[in-house]
C-alpha cells in the first residue's frame, strides 16, 4: 500500500474583450434573434464559438467582415492574461491511499482506494 499527497488548484485566464456587433449578427446565418445578454451568450456559444463553418460562411464574412468573423470564432486565441491563481491564496490538498497503476491515467498513474480529505489555507 502507498500514500501520496494531492494538491488541487485553479488558474483562470482570459483573452482581450472583443466588441460584438449585435446588429450585424442579426443579418448572419443563422441570424441572432435575441434581446438579452444571456441570449447573446447562448447564440455565440451555440453558433459561433470555435465554429469554423460559421467563419467560412460567405454571408457571415460579407455581413460581419472576414477578420472580425475569424476573431469572433476565437479559434486561435493565444494571448491570454491570467487573472486568478488559487495557488496564491493557499494550499488545497488531501492524501490518497492506494497503489501505483499506470492504467489509471486520470489519477496520474495511481489507483486510489481511500481519500483523507483536509484543507489548509496558509
Amino acid at each position: 500500500m502507498y500514500v501520496r499527497k494531492v494538491e488541487t488548484w485553479t488558474v483562470s485566464a482570459a483573452s482581450e474583450p472583443i466588441e460584438v456587433n449585435v446588429e450585424a449578427l442579426r443579418k448572419c446565418e443563422p441570424p441572432y434573434e435575441g434581446n438579452s445578454d444571456e441570449e447573446l451568450a447562448r447564440y455565440l456559444y451555440d453558433n459561433v464559438y470555435m465554429n469554423y463553418e460559421w467563419y467560412e460562411n460567405e454571408t457571415n464574412i460579407e455581413v460581419y467582415g472576414e477578420d472580425a468573423s475569424y476573431e469572433l470564432v476565437m479559434e486561435e486565441v493565444y494571448d491570454m492574461e491570467e487573472f486568478f491563481d488559487s495557488r496564491n491564496k493557499g494550499e488545497e490538498s488531501f492524501i490518497q491511499v492506494g497503489t501505483p497503476n499506470p492504467e489509471w491515467t486520470k489519477q496520474g498513474g495511481f489507483q486510489p482506494t481511500a481519500n483523507g480529505q483536509y484543507e489548509s489555507n496558509w
